[in-house]
This record gives structure tokens, C-alpha cells and sequence, in this order.
């Protein structure tokens, strides 16, 4: 028996056939590349308008067998927005092909790469993950321009765990279809909409395993933990035997979270916590209400318009959070202004500031505090949905008093401007060891402060966040930040200021048991993982996790915290 493991991007166990997935087109053969006629222009263009129309029905047929899926959401969204991508492709295609006289294959390709590369190189997981989405409509695209004796695919045998080294997400959806049981894949990642789409239709799925398509022989006996990353493969009768029971077990526990996900989120011992959802574009909101969750705990506005080359106006912000603040069905929204800065900078700004480099070295309210337009726009849009809505202002990488004072009363100018007499709630993130040594005189002008576990784990730490990811010590369990957090709890009760805990790391649910043994009872986390979380923290009694987090503190290293939280 061989074990191979990897990151688990969606939960669950499953047991099947190895199938090595074939992929991306493009990667098998020669595209055609040749310049053309102007003659030839209108040609290509009609060829372009043929792929998209044939795209824009095949993902209508696919979205049509989704909708008779359960938990269909997730997968309908990403199809509806892949044919709105198609559109927007298609028609810059039609620009290459007349500006560089060019053939249809050789512009969409160009075109996909200037997307993927732009994307890439945004400092945010979720949008380099958005990269797969450009590529995965591209691709269809293509497999229209192109033979169509070229894309035939046999249809997979029931029971089929996909190995590949990436899958797009229309792919993933067309497999999940034919009955696919996991996915094991090289590359893709927790925020992939591949992941997305695998989690809500509940298919386990395995990224980061390097070279897995030559691990892995086709017909292999496959057992895959979506819960650990471990993979077995060939088994004995024995090791399938515990597997199966560890499998039950999942579906109990999985089972009675999702008994107790419409329950309120009270501790063993009559202690109330706190849950809201992380957001980063407005189809997310739903699944904050679907989740039972307080309302939004961190909306990352910047998500937003990353990708946009105008800048946003004062009525598109206002139409979207206003959108956003309806589907919650007056839950609180707190809203976190454009976190912006270093590599990632919008396309509006990306321009207009090429030749200021200084400013590129700012990060977050800093930033903002220089870009006055952008930062006064927002407030203005903030707080004419807070007319009618409830909403929170969070400002995030707040330094100390001066900048937060500055931003104060940016939003008293605001508050004139749009003609209200009472301003919303304004939050601090406390997420730099400079914030953690003003802490005191940031509360004295905080209405609520929000813990950004990510940065302050990257700052503290001293390490890239991106090249961190799976290395055990470079977490928010490491007892150094785990005391920057006690610390901001203790400082926080001495100024009567609550404290959210906003990183995706409080979706862990050993990490969410501690928070609450350090005094946390405000948790904001990724709403899919909510459930979990939820039926860890109905079973935790209070001073039996402070005595834990207690121990923690004492720890000198992150295995340490890993291994006291498997003793308890």
C-alpha cells in the first residue's frame, strides 16, 4: 500500500477506480497561428461569434442537469458567470483579431494569457484562483474554433476518482455530473471555484500533490480522506475496513452539525458566541443567511474592483452594497474599505500611479489616506446604504492614532456631505505589531476592533503568506501570535470594546476553541465552514477552553499548540 498526501480542498471520503484526467486542449496540440487579410478580419470575427454561441448553449445544457442537483447553488453561479465571461472574451478577441490582423485561435489565446497573467500577479488568493475561470472559458471557446473531432472525450465509468493536474471548474461540474466520486489534482486551491463547486455538490477533493498523474497508475484502488489530505492507494482489506468506520464517523458528525447549524451558537456552559461570514463579492451574501449566520463580519470591498479600469462611482458602490445589505435580511454588514496597496493595485489606479512608487509601498488606510478621491467616494456610498440599512465602517492595517484619527474624520466629512446625524459604527483591524504597541490609544477611538489573524500571523512571523501556506509554524496557532491575541482581548476589555476575530484561520475548529479560551466571543469565518465551527463551540465548555488556551500560551512552538489541542 502507497499513502500520498495533500491539502483538502473539500471535505468527505469516498473510494474508487483511478482515472487519469486528460485536460486544457490547447496543452495537445498546435494551435494554428497566421496573420490575415483585412479581408479575412470579418471571417475570424463570425468564427468568434459562432465559438460563443455555441458556448453560451453548451453551459446553458450543463447549467439545466446542474439545477436537478442538490446544493446546486455554487455550481449555477459559476456557470452563469462563465457565460458572461464568454461574452466579455469574446468581444476583445474580436479587437485582437482586427488590431494585430491575426487568426480567432492565435487573438483568444493572447487574450486568455494577458488575463492570466494579470491575475497572477494580484496580491490575493482568491482572485490569482479567478486566473482558472479566464483559462476555463477561454478553453471552451477554443474548442469550437477548433476540430471538433479534437475534444471527443469517452464518457467516465461510475465510481471514478479524477487525477489530474488541474481541473477547471465547467470540468468539474460536466465530471461531477457523470458521476465522479473525488478529484485528486496537482494544482488548485481551498478558494478555486473548482474547490467551490467540489464542496457544494459534497465531493472530496485533494489539491497540492505534486507530479500526482505520474504517482498514481489509471485503475488504481483509491481511498481518499477529504478531511486529512491522506490518500491510500491499493489497500489491504484491513486499512479499507478502518477507513469505511472513520467514514461513518464523518457522516455523524457532519450530520449533527448540520442538526445544529440552525441553532443559536451557545457554549456547553450558557456562554453566547458571535458567528458572521466572511464575503468578498455579493453572490456570497446568501450563504450568510443559508448558514444562520449573525450577518457579515468582514466584507472585502477591493474584490470588487480589482479588475476594473474605471474607477468605481459613488452610485455603482452604492447599488452593490445596498444589494448585498438586502440579501441579508437586516443583518448587520461591516464593511472593510479598499484594502489596496503594494502589488495589489486596481487596473484604474495601476496607470495613473506607475510613476509614484513610493505609493505602491502603502498598504491599506495608509493608502487609502493618499488616495483621497477613491477613499471619500466609498465612505459617501457606505453611508448612504447605512440610511436604511446596518451597516459598520472597518478601516483595515490601521497603524495608530494619527491614521485613524484621519480616517475618523473622513467619515465625519462624509456624514455632512450625504446629510445623515449619526454615524455608523467605525472598527480598527488590528493585524501589525505597530497597532499591538498603540493598541490603547486606537481603542480610546474604536467603536470595535477587528483581529485580521493573516496579517498579523505575516507581520509577526516575518514571513510571505503565500509561500507559507502548509508550513505548521507560520499559522495564527503559533504561541507568539496566539499572545498578541490575549493581549488585544485584555486591552480591549479595559476600554469596553469588543473584538471580532475576522481571519479565514477562525474557520479551524481547533483555533476557534482556543479563541474562545483567550476571550473571544466574535467570530467572522468563511461560511461554509460555519457549521462545524458551530457544533465544535455548542460543545465547549468555557473555563475547560481557557485553561487549554492557558497551556497554549505556555507553548513554545506551533506542533506544540497543534498536539495540546489533540490531547483535549
Amino acid at each position: 500500500m502507497k499513502i500520498l498526501t495533500g491539502t483538502p480542498i473539500s471535505p468527505g471520503f469516498a473510494g474508487g477506480i483511478a482515472i487519469i484526467y486528460d485536460f486544457e486542449v490547447e496543452r495537445r496540440i498546435e494551435l494554428p497561428q497566421h496573420p490575415i487579410s483585412d479581408v479575412e478580419i470579418e471571417l475570424e470575427g463570425h468564427r468568434v461569434d459562432d465559438a460563443l454561441a455555441q458556448s453560451t448553449h453548451e453551459l446553458t445544457s450543463i447549467e439545466e442537469q446542474t439545477n436537478r442537483l442538490a446544493a446546486r447553488l455554487e455550481a449555477t453561479e459559476v456557470l452563469s458567470a462563465h457565460a458572461t465571461i464568454a461574452q466579455e472574451l469574446a468581444a476583445l478577441v474580436r479587437k485582437q483579431i482586427a488590431s494585430d490582423r491575426i487568426n480567432a485561435e492565435d487573438a483568444l489565446n493572447a487574450v486568455v494569457q494577458e488575463f492570466a497573467t494579470r491575475f497572477q500577479q494580484l496580491d490575493s488568493n482568491y482572485f490569482r484562483e479567478r486566473e482558472q475561470d479566464v483559462r476555463d472559458v477561454g478553453h471552451r471557446l477554443l474548442r469550437h474554433l477548433l476540430d471538433p473531432s479534437l475534444n471527443q472525450r469517452e464518457p467516465l465509468p461510475k465510481g471514478s476518482v479524477v487525477v489530474a493536474r488541474e481541473l477547471l471548474p465547467s470540468e468539474t461540474i460536466e465530471l461531477v455530473n457523470s458521476g465522479v466520486v473525488a478529484i485528486l489534482t496537482e494544482f488548485g486551491g481551498p478558494l478555486s471555484h473548482t474547490a467551490i463547486i467540489a464542496r457544494s455538490l459534497g465531493i472530496p477533493a485533494i489539491s497540492g500533490i505534486p507530479e500526482i498523474t505520474s504517482c498514481i497508475e489509471a485503475g488504481t484502488n483509491v481511498l481518499v480522506d477529504g478531511e486529512t489530505g491522506c490518500i491510500e492507494l491499493n489497500p489491504s482489506k484491513a486499512v479499507e475496513s478502518r477507513f469505511w468506520i472513520r467514514e461513518k464517523l464523518y457522516e455523524k458528525r457532519h450530520h449533527a452539525s448540520v442538526v445544529d447549524e440552525q441553532l443559536p451558537c451557545i457554549t456547553a456552559d450558557g456562554t453566547t458566541i458571535q458567528l458572521l461570514g466572511n464575503i468578498g463579492i455579493p453572490m456570497e451574501a446568501p450563504e450568510v443567511t443559508k448558514h444562520n449566520l449573525a450577518g457579515v463580519g468582514l466584507f472585502r470591498t477591493e474584490f470588487l474592483f480589482l479588475e476594473s479600469t474605471k474607477r468605481p462611482s459613488l452610485a455603482e458602490q452604492v447599488e452593490i452594497y445596498s444589494g448585498v445589505s438586502k440579501s441579508l435580511n437586516n443583518r448587520p454588514l461591516t464593511l472593510r474599505t479598499f484594502d489596496l496597496g503594494s502589488d495589489k493595485l486596481p487596473l484604474f489606479l495601476q496607470s495613473s500611479r506607475a510613476e509614484t512608487n513610493s505609493m505602491l509601498a502603502l498598504r491599506g488606510l495608509r493608502f487609502s489616506l493618499k488616495e483621497v478621491e477613491l477613499l471619500n467616494t466609498q465612505l459617501k456610498a457606505i453611508l448612504q446604504v447605512g440610511r436604511t440599512a446596518d451597516v459598520r465602517i472597518l478601516f483595515p492595517m490601521v497603524i495608530g492614532p494619527d491614521d485613524f484619527s484621519q480616517a475618523i474624520d473622513a467619515v465625519r466629512n462624509a456624514t455632512g456631505f450625504v446629510g445623515i446625524q449619526q454615524r455608523p459604527q467605525i472598527g480598527a483591524m488590528i493585524e501589525t505589531p505597530a497597532a499591538l504597541f498603540a493598541l490603547d490609544e486606537i481603542l480610546e477611538l474604536a467603536d470595535f476592533v477587528a483581529i485580521g489573524t493573516n496579517d498579523l500571523t505575516q507581520y509577526m512571523l516575518a514571513v510571505d503568506r503565500d509561500l507559507a501556506e502548509g508550513h505548521d509554524d507560520c499559522t495564527a496557532m503559533h504561541p507568539a501570535v496566539l499572545r498578541a491575541i490575549r493581549w488585544i482581548v485584555k486591552k480591549a476589555r479595559t476600554h469596553n470594546c469588543p473584538v471580532c476575530v475576522c481571519g479565514e484561520e477562525a474557520s479551524n475548529v481547533d483555533f476557534a476553541r482556543l479563541l474562545i479560551g483567550l476571550g473571544i466571543r466574535e467570530l467572522s469565518l468563511a461560511p461554509s465552514r460555519a457549521a462545524d465551527v458551530r457544533h465544535a463551540l455548542r460543545n465547549v465548555d468555557c473555563n475547560e477552553a481557557k485553561k487549554i488556551a492557558s497551556l497554549a500560551l505556555k507553548c513554545l512552538t506551533t506542533s506544540s499548540v497543534h498536539e495540546l489541542c489533540k490531547r483535549f
